[in-house]
């Protein structure tokens, strides 16, 4: 209990203390005590109010003012009677409190030299000679009033501050860790204030005596407990716990220390490290550490080489902590980058005594990481390649540095037994790219080392993925001349064994910027050499093993085709050599069709300013570029030939890179060369079908084949063809399209599509004759030439859109309504295609820029044209259109404000009767209030309510369900008040049940997804993602599923008519809807009828069966979102 109240005695008069900075001189400090703790019980308090109380006292009996001053004299005059006469402690805790209190507000130079130096010296004697009881706090408040007392001192006099500055270092190492910590910022405080050279270095040198002799008696302890461990434990400690503090106050005071001093504090804590770890190594690697940091460049350190040899013995002793390591390796460097001085031999001792250290620690997995990491930065930091490769400095340091970095690593991978572990691995990459062409000079041997291992390797892909990487370096850095030099892959063909072949795949990928020349010269004859050999051998698993090995060869001309040297030099020599494979040989023609597309692409792309700037930094200008492209199209010609034959016997697997191939060729060719290449390709089949009299099924089948290919060909070469060839590519198109075999047709509106897509001027000059064969032709059941013919729709569509400014656009109305009519099919994937479109034009036409100048543009019109679909007589196109607008709203929601009749004419359909179009109203709302913001909304919510809540009394169709989803989003949204303000008298307890059922929701399920929030989706659904509208629309019409309970189509909308007025649409039709009806007219045929009314669906025996036809249960699963 004793010892706890004298805890809290403490901890209260530290709490006084060091509250010193709210206490202001302005102010009585007496009167400033009592009103802070004279209320309170503690005795130390008391204590402290009651010795001010008696200093104000005296105070005012002499009649002095009661400033910090005057407290300061009394308190300082009762301290040194109290340390006189009695011994009490209760008595020189408070004076010792209080005067820590009052001596921080007596202004500066307010006390007298003389009387500073006097009260230093009474404080010093209360401090060395502590009365019995004086417990720690005061003790602190004491230093701490040295430390301020010395501020008054004489501090260009060291006689006048000797004193308490070797008192405050006696405390700088104190047990006690308060006490402490208060000695050691008052020694850091006062030595910043030193201003006298002659102070400066008076303190230094007893700073300096003590650091040695504390350090001195650690290390004597330490070694004597490594000996014979016959030091007292007790003692021992004791001498480590002072080292460390005084070590802890130099790292305070390294930025203090002169130059000189810092030097010498140094060489004591070289002294300090020995080879093995000791409680002091951390610490002096720290203070070690801060001395380097903060030392300058032209400062010297003696015995700099011997503190090097103690850090590397240090670093090669295993058994020290990891951490230790790494501190040491990071001294070593900063060492050598610090201090350059010395001859050039014995600095390049020292680095190579260093990085033999680092290199060292490589070997083991707990300490590879950061020892890699530390070698890694020396390579950037102190290797200069422009350096290494002068050869007036063959014996620069850098080159030393890279000499003993390689002897090193090679000395590392020597002790390996098996494959190096990756942070070696990666050290030995980097040094190959650091020193590029010339890392063949320095890392031959390890270049071989690496062989051998990779020689041994299991095979393993994942045991040798770092050795590949590594050596793939070496390939990027010395390029595959100089590197199968060293290392050649070669067939000896007495015994048929192979050598290197491993490296076949890591040249396969690291190859970048080589030689054609050196391909032909050097790959080319090795490929050679293992297929001859191949033809000699009985044994089909060696005949196996070799041909492997030549494909492999063969299948580097990829890589030595990406930004070679030597193209426009080499290049004919290469075809002439790889033409004759094209057509015979089938292994060859992937690569060869790989490789003739690197050439041509990265030549053209290179000379395109736009992408210039993102290929790799290669030896290509424009210039070369040129010269390249100009080679290879002398040689297009008979490539293109080649080519274009093997496309019609390849299987289909291997048809698209050679397409592709074509079409890249086709770029660089003549369009004349195109025009007679095609033509021949065409007499040829002709020329084939004919020539088989035959009139079976494999006839018909062989000529509906080769029709598929011409049109292959056809859209390989169409982006440069010229007029003349597309007219003729057209005309092949148009016999085609009349063909029944559905893989026909598909070539054709693809081909179709791309010519209009490369040519404005076929698609401008043909196209009434194109609307008239494409909208008299059927519409396709296959889902590809579907798809295909849309995507011409939407580009003749904008077209027509484009060129139609006042007049009728029939012809984009006729392909509009195909497109609206196929929303409402009854499979799935022609709908999607149909929502595809849709959205691909809406996207289209927002970013013409005739669209983005004016309100009214392409955009506008063909927003126009869908609503056109609004009024037509069939209930099927109806919602056909209702879907295709809800689809252009969730896409852009914008367009409710150009276009504010958009949403009243689709609200106006809510009066309608058939359930189709109800439906799809339905799903536009939810898509409406989905996709506009809480500002925007809240301008529609009267129209939006007035139309919809009269259908919150129709169960059937889900219809109640759906409007309640709708109405619990706008809820959250624009907020149930500002909805329920607008709810007339009829409907307002149904809202009231939606709010309710809401909230309790919210309350019972707090953050979980409900069923019905899931499918309302939200505008913040799962990261605020939106559902796709085609996900909404996908199954609908005919025999389509139905949805679900609470499903619901899934977009967006705008505005409409407001406080509940009808709108009569007839008034707000646009000038094409009476072109829409024609439209309508034509379509109603081919679908089945589904105006249904409402009353007869709910009365009737027949509308019975509907109901269940537009309701089965079976479906609920899958069930579409309208």
């Amino acid at each position: 209990m004793k010892k706890q109240r004298q805890q809290s005695t403490e901890g209260s008069m530290e709490e006084s203390t060091d509250a010193t900075t709210s206490f202001t001189g302005e102010s009585d400090i007496c009167q400033q005590l009592l009103d802070r703790y004279g209320k309170s019980a503690a005795s130390q308090h008391r204590h402290l109010c009651a010795t001010a109380a008696a200093t104000r006292s005296i105070i005012q009996s002499e009649s002095l003012p009661l400033t910090p001053l005057s407290y300061f004299a009394a308190t300082i005059d009762a301290l040194s009677d109290t340390s006189k006469t009695t011994q009490d402690a209760d008595a020189v805790s408070a004076l010792s409190s209080f005067l820590a209190i009052v001596l921080p507000l007596v202004p500066e130079k307010s006390i007298a030299t003389s009387k500073a130096a006097e009260a230093v010296e009474i404080v010093v004697e209360l401090v060395d000679n502590p009365c019995e009881g004086l417990p720690v706090s005061s003790v602190r408040a004491l230093v701490k009033c040295l430390g301020v007392l010395l501020d008054f001192c004489d501090l260009d006099d060291w006689k006048s501050v000797q004193l308490g500055f070797q008192t405050l270092m006696k405390y700088s190492i104190d047990k006690r860790p308060k006490v402490r910590k208060c000695a050691q910022d008052c020694v850091v405080k006062v030595f910043k204030s030193f201003q006298s050279s002659l102070v400066k270095k008076s303190a230094s040198k007893l700073f300096l005596k003590s650091f040695k002799t504390y350090m001195s008696l650690a290390v004597e302890t330490v070694s004597s407990r490594s000996t014979d461990g016959s030091k007292d434990d007790k003692f021992s400690k004791c001498e480590q716990l002072e080292a460390l503090h005084m070590l802890n106050l130099l790292k305070f005071l390294v930025p203090c220390l002169p130059s000189k001093e810092i030097s010498k504090t140094v060489v004591e804590l070289q002294k300090s490290i020995s080879a093995k770890f000791s409680p002091l190594t951390r610490h002096v690697f720290d203070v070690m550490e801060e001395i380097l940091r903060l030392l300058e460049d032209e400062s010297t350190i003696p015995d700099t080489l011997e503190i090097v040899t103690t850090l590397a013995s240090y670093i090669s002793t295993k058994q020290n902590p990891v951490d230790t390591l790494f501190s040491a390796a990071a001294l070593l460097e900063n060492f050598l980058t610090k201090f350059q001085v010395g001859d050039a031999n014995k600095w390049n001792s020292h680095y190579s005594l260093v990085i033999g250290s680092i290199a060292g620690l490589l070997t083991s997995e707990a300490t590879a990481t950061k020892a890699s990491n530390i070698l890694k930065e020396m390579i950037n930091r102190h290797i200069d390649v422009d350096i290494l490769t002068d050869e007036n400095n063959v014996e620069s340091k850098e080159s030393r540095i890279v000499k003993s970095l390689c002897d090193a690593l090679l000395k590392i991978l020597s002790t390996h037994k098996g494959t190096p572990n990756e942070h070696t691995l990666a050290v030995i990459s980097l040094l190959f790219l650091k020193l590029g062409k010339i890392s063949h000079i320095y890392m031959e041997n390890i270049l071989l080392k690496l062989a051998s291992f990779m020689t041994l390797a299991s095979g393993n892909p994942s045991d040798v993925k770092h050795l590949q990487q590594c050596i793939g370096s070496a390939v990027v850095a010395i390029g595959p001349d100089k590197l199968l030099a060293v290392l050649p892959i070669s067939l000896d063909a007495s015994d048929l064994t192979c050598s290197n072949t491993w490296l076949i795949p890591i040249l396969k990928e690291y190859v970048n910027g080589s030689s054609l020349g050196f391909f032909i010269e050097s790959i080319v004859p090795i490929a050679e050499s293992f297929q001859e050999a191949c033809q000699k051998v009985k044994k089909s698993a060696i005949r196996e093993q070799l041909q492997s090995h030549a494909r492999g060869c063969w299948g580097l001309l990829p890589a030595f085709c990406c930004y070679p040297n030597d193209t426009y030099k080499k290049f004919g020599s290469l075809a002439k050599l790889l033409i004759p494979h094209i057509k015979k040989d089938a292994i060859m023609l992937e690569y060869i069709a790989i490789a003739l597309q690197h050439l041509v692409k990265q030549n053209r792309s290179f000379l395109g300013d736009d992408e210039a700037s993102k290929l790799p930094k290669i030896s290509y200008s424009k210039k070369t570029a040129t010269k390249n492209i100009k080679a290879l199209s002398s040689w297009s010609e008979g490539s293109l030939k080649a080519f274009t034959k093997v496309l019609f016997r390849v299987p289909f697997e291997k048809r698209a890179f050679v397409k592709d191939t074509i079409k890249c060729l086709a770029s660089i060719t003549e369009p004349s060369t195109i025009k007679a290449v095609f033509v021949s390709s065409l007499k040829r089949i002709e020329v084939d079908v004919s020539g088989d009299d035959a009139k079976d099924d494999k006839s018909s089948s062989k000529k509906n084949a080769n029709k598929c290919l011409i049109l292959e060909l056809a859209s390989s070469v169409v982006g440069t063809a010229s007029m003349d060839l597309i007219d003729l590519i057209y005309s092949f198109i148009k016999e085609s399209l009349k063909e029944e075999d559905d893989h026909i047709q598909r070539e054709a509106y693809a081909t179709l599509y791309k010519i209009l897509e490369e040519s404005s001027e076929f698609r401008s000059s043909k196209f009434e004759e194109l609307m008239d064969l494409l909208l008299g032709l059927k519409s396709p059941v296959d889902i590809t030439s579907l798809r295909w013919r849309f995507s011409c729709f939407k580009n003749l569509l904008i077209h027509s859109i484009e060129i139609t400014s006042d007049g009728e656009n029939t012809y984009g109305f006729r392909m509009l309504n195909e497109i609206i009519v196929t929303l409402k099919d009854s499979k799935e994937e022609s709908r999607k295609v149909a929502y595809d479109i849709l959205i691909g034009m809406s996207c289209t036409l927002q970013k013409t820029p005739s669209s983005l100048q004016k309100e009214k543009g392409p955009y506008y019109e063909f927003v126009t044209m869908i609503m056109g679909y609004l009024s037509g007589s069939s209930p099927h196109i109806k919602s056909g259109a209702v879907s295709a607008l809800s689809l252009v709203i969730y896409n852009d929601s914008k367009i409710c404000k150009l276009m504010p009749d958009l949403v009243p004419s689709i609200l106006e359909l809510l009066h309608s009767k058939a359930i189709e179009v109800i439906k799809a109203v339905l799903g536009f709302i939810k898509v409406l209030v989905l996709s506009l913001e809480g500002k925007d909304l809240a301008s529609l919510l009267s129209d939006i309510l007035s139309g919809l809540l009269p259908w919150s009394s129709v169960s059937r169709h889900h219809f109640k369900s759906k409007v309640t989803v709708i109405l619990e989003i706008m809820m959250r949204k624009c907020g149930s008040a500002s909805v329920k303000s607008l709810v007339p008298e009829k409907y307002r307890d149904f809202v009231k049940d939606v709010l309710e059922n809401r909230e309790g929701k919210k309350s019972s399920q707090e953050g979980v997804t409900t069923k019905t929030d899931h499918e309302s989706s939200d505008t913040t659904p799962n990261s605020g993602e939106k559902r796709k509208p085609n996900e909404a629309y996908s199954r609908e019409s005919g025999k389509r599923k139905r949805e679900d309970k609470h499903s619901s189509s899934s977009y967006g909308a705008r505005k409409f008519s407001r406080g509940g007025k009808d709108v009569d649409s007839s008034k707000k039709q646009v000038k094409h809807f009476g072109q829409a009806k024609s439209m309508d007219r034509k379509s109603q045929g081919t679908k089945r009828k589904t105006t249904t009314s409402l009353k007869k669906d709910t009365s009737s025996s027949s509308g019975a069966k509907k109901q269940k036809q537009w309701t089965r249960k079976g479906n609920k699963k899958n069930a579409p979102v309208t």
